[in-house]
């Protein structure tokens, strides 16, 4: 005997539903079928109703992809919903370089880089993380904050570790859509750390990804601790904001 489909039987028990005639501003007449469980005694727009599903689908997409993008970025809880106060042109002016940059690779990918060099205390890691959450909150965006040590630690961790190889490591490094590299002055001084951030830091410049690098050291002397083929690829297209002020922690948070 042939099996009628549940499909089937809930077409077929539409047709004894109540049926109601109206009009829609929007999408203009149509039929409403008043399902007994629905709660409806009246005519609806079915159109609507879709688009308003639909849009409740969206909103809950986006509510958890903010989460999973806020989860994943690694910013440090201490910076998070805090901002840098520009209170001096020298400090404003750097403000307004970073919304340069911000507006830069908002407008489509692109090899670009943000250098944040001053002394310790002038707001350098602040202001990278006000632009990577703003990056999450209001594009959508997939940031990663770490300091370039963590990264290659990271990185190394993988070696004989199950289920992780260092080039899955690597390729998830060159995949976000902003990378934050703090303290990119202070990695360790062996062979293997220099070559594991040449290697992020080429990958992401071939496949088009911005970088923010932030160091305590003079621009100048950035060669001696990053090596000279990412100083090189940190000079291409690159914003570079000097925090030449004295410590401004106590009052760089707001």
């Amino acid at each position: 005997m042939e099996q009628v489909s549940s499909f089937t039987k809930v077409a077929a028990a539409a047709c004894d539903w109540p049926q109601v005639e109206g009009a829609c501003e929007r999408h203009g007449p149509s039929v409403a079928l008043l399902h007994p469980r629905s709660g409806k005694t009246e005519w609806y727009c079915g159109d609507c109703a879709v688009e308003a599903q639909a849009a409740a689908a969206d909103a809950k997409w986006k509510r958890e992809r903010m989460q999973t993008l806020d989860m994943g970025s690694y910013l440090p809880e201490r910076y998070l919903n805090k901002h840098f106060t520009a209170t001096t042109p020298e400090q404003k002016r750097v403000v307004l370089t970073v919304r340069a940059f911000r507006d830069a690779i908002a407008a489509g990918d692109q090899w670009a880089v943000l250098l944040l060099i001053g002394k310790t205390g002038t707001g350098k890691t602040l202001l990278a993380c006000q632009l990577a959450q703003m990056m999450i909150d209001k594009m959508g965006k997939s940031v990663r904050y770490c300091t370039a040590n963590q990264m290659i630690a990271e990185i190394q961790a993988a070696y004989g570790s199950e289920g992780k190889t260092e080039e899955g490591e690597l390729r998830r490094f060159a995949k976000y859509d902003l990378l934050v590299l703090d303290e990119v002055d202070a990695i360790r001084d062996s062979d293997n750390a220099k070559l594991l951030l040449t290697e992020v830091i080429n990958r992401r410049y071939n496949a088009h990804r911005p970088v923010v690098a932030v160091s305590n050291q003079a621009h100048e002397k950035l060669p001696k601790f990053v090596g000279d083929r990412v100083y090189s690829r940190l000079q291409e297209n690159a914003l570079v904001c000097v925090h030449d002020w004295a410590d401004q922690r106590t009052i760089s948070c707001s």
